[in-house]
């Protein structure tokens, strides 16, 4: 991603995130702060002028043809995380950290069992597929009890990337309930397995608008970014995104990761 492409983005962000309103539903995001909703205190402008000095007639540093006015949107505010992990919908233990700079916010993912199948990248319907093939094993059609267990969320997707970072693999990924953690059941479809995820510290960011926005997917820059200023080194060949909510049903909330580069030394 090119430097100035990063700075637009997240000037505009800056500027415009305390007094942006949503208009397609009512708006319960507007009980809480920003900084609330992210879960972390954003950067102020002059952070990133200071730290991200780019020269706007060098050629270089545009990419052909890119539409730089798509990033340009800073998106709704995000739901709140305290209103989505409920006990309807647990979520995964996270143990909060000390973040040692602003734009992000830093987390111990503890250990866990997750249900994962690979996503075809190549198919078209290849994200839907994954997903109904985790359903599966959640509802109990593909497991060897035939054991029905709820929803958890999020709905988790990482993506491994070669030394020149273009995606090899991606897979998605459902957590599986607390009542199971220690025996879940074992799955019956080849194409999906059970795996125990070792605690990870991972670094986040929070995006409140769709998922197929591209400032959302831009979140990565940003991250790596404000990680850089805080002199954080992250591991450059694993993405993982975090959906918390239900695309398109009221107030939105995403979450991008990357992961500390110790946990792969």
């Amino acid at each position: 991603m090119i430097r100035v492409l990063v700075i637009t983005l997240l000037v505009t962000m800056m500027q415009s995130a305390p007094h942006h309103s949503h208009t397609h539903h009512r708006d319960s995001t507007a009980e809480y702060s920003w900084t609330e909703a992210l879960g972390y205190e954003e950067c102020d402008e002059e952070v990133f002028f200071d730290n991200f000095a780019f020269d706007q007639n060098d050629p270089n540093q545009f990419e052909d043809n890119m539409d730089i006015s798509s990033f340009l949107g800073s998106g709704p505010k995000p739901k709140r995380l305290s209103d989505i992990c409920t006990g309807q919908y647990p979520c995964p233990k996270f143990e909060e950290l000390e973040s040692p700079g602003c734009g992000f916010q830093s987390r111990l993912m503890l250990a866990a069992n997750w249900t994962t199948t690979e996503i075809d990248l190549s198919a078209p319907n290849g994200y839907r597929e994954a997903y109904f093939r985790l359903h599966g094993y959640r509802n109990g059609t593909h497991n060897d009890r035939g054991q029905w267990m709820s929803m958890m969320i999020p709905v988790m997707k990482r993506w491994w990337l070669d030394e020149n970072f273009n995606v090899i693999t991606a897979t998605m990924s459902f957590g599986i309930p607390p009542e199971f953690q220690n025996d879940p059941p074992a799955s019956t479809n080849a194409r999906v397995v059970v795996q125990e995820w070792e605690e990870q510290k991972i670094y986040s960011r929070t995006y409140g608008g769709n998922r197929e926005d591209p400032a959302h997917h831009g979140q990565f820059e940003i991250l790596s970014k404000v990680l850089e200023m805080a002199n954080i080194e992250s591991y450059p060949y694993l993405r993982m995104s975090a959906g918390f909510t239900r695309p398109g049903y009221g107030s939105q909330r995403r979450e991008v990761y990357l992961i500390d580069n110790q946990n792969f030394l």
